[in-house]
């Protein structure tokens, strides 16, 4: 599925993949802080190092320089991560102020993100706070002091509860979710799992106890057993379903007689395609387009579809 992005952020991709010397692709030698946050299961992950000016007097004091991150992940997740640093360097920012910042400074940085791409500027956010963690300690601060690595619960057992890990695949604990859920005020497992990634890989976090179900209960105090029966179904939800289709009932058949099909697009209930192999030249391909593609997801997906085929 293709995202609607701000010129701004395809431009920072852009110079960012192609290595321009003002991006900050990179990794700093011997940092000065230096944190991790995501999962390379999934293919979503940061690692963020800075180096900084220190004050020999006060380590508070201390200016952040220069910071680089090794992003593994989308078109967002690399823009966001340019924006952090670009941020972070032309304020000239001490690591504690630097804590203030917020995904809602990237996302307007960015000129906007598709609310699905929202948890690629929260993972920059979280790189950040590991490595200002890790500058803390080595400047003999204690993290704790600055809110860092803490639940924000002042009883023990309440806090080791916050730190139990309630996706393996992306390695993300209940009080990371709690809060993500909280501030962002996602209100249904879909919102979840497409905003946050959590439970995008395996899926088994979503009903098992404790998981994301009984998050949002917990948050939220509602139910969510019926989300996917509601009536309007969202983008998201009917691009998944087109695509579930498509992998299930389309292509298959188009496969056996030599044919395939390649998704260009999904805007609500338009489909852009192109038809490859076999398909893409035969004489009936009007009639594959009308009845084998294009029915089958009117029936098995919403009656108001539209197959467009752009080759």
């Amino acid at each position: 599925m293709a995202w609607e992005y701000s010129e701004k952020t395809k431009q920072l991709f852009m110079d960012a993949i192609a290595h321009k010397k003002e991006s900050h692709i990179g990794e700093i030698e011997n940092p000065d802080g230096e944190g991790f946050h995501g999962s390379l299961v999934c293919g979503d992950a940061i690692k963020l190092t800075f180096s900084v000016k220190k004050d020999e007097n006060n380590p508070e004091n201390d200016v952040i320089t220069a910071v680089r991150y090794l992003t593994f992940g989308c078109t967002s997740a690399i823009a966001a991560s340019e924006a952090l640093c670009i941020i972070i360097e032309s304020k000239k920012l001490t690591p504690l102020k630097a804590l203030s910042l917020t995904k809602e400074d990237i996302v307007d940085f960015l000129n906007g993100l598709p609310t699905q791409k929202i948890h690629c500027s929260i993972m920059g956010i979280e790189a950040l706070h590991s490595a200002i963690a890790n500058w803390a300690k080595k400047r003999g601060l204690d993290p704790a002091q600055y809110g860092l690595k803490i639940s924000g619960n002042s009883n023990e057992e309440e806090a080791s509860r916050d730190k139990k890990i309630v996706c393996r695949c992306m390695n993300l604990s209940r009080g990371y979710l709690v809060e993500q859920i909280r501030d962002l005020n996602l209100k249904s497992v879909e919102e979840v799992v497409s905003i946050l990634k959590v439970g995008s890989v395996c899926g088994s976090c979503i009903d098992e106890e404790g998981g994301i179900r009984d998050l949002l209960k917990e948050v939220h105090d509602v139910t969510t057993d019926n989300y996917e029966d509601s009536q309007e179904k969202t983008p998201y939800q009917l691009s998944k379903q087109i695509e579930k289709v498509l992998q299930q009932d389309i292509i298959p058949v188009l496969k056996r007689d030599g044919g395939n099909l390649e998704i260009i697009d999904i805007r609500n209930t338009k489909l852009y395609f192109t038809l490859k192999g076999t398909c893409k030249s035969c004489s009936a391909a009007t009639n594959t387009v009308e009845y084998t593609i294009q029915q089958t997801l009117r029936d098995k997906v919403d009656p108001k579809i539209e197959a467009i085929r752009v080759d």
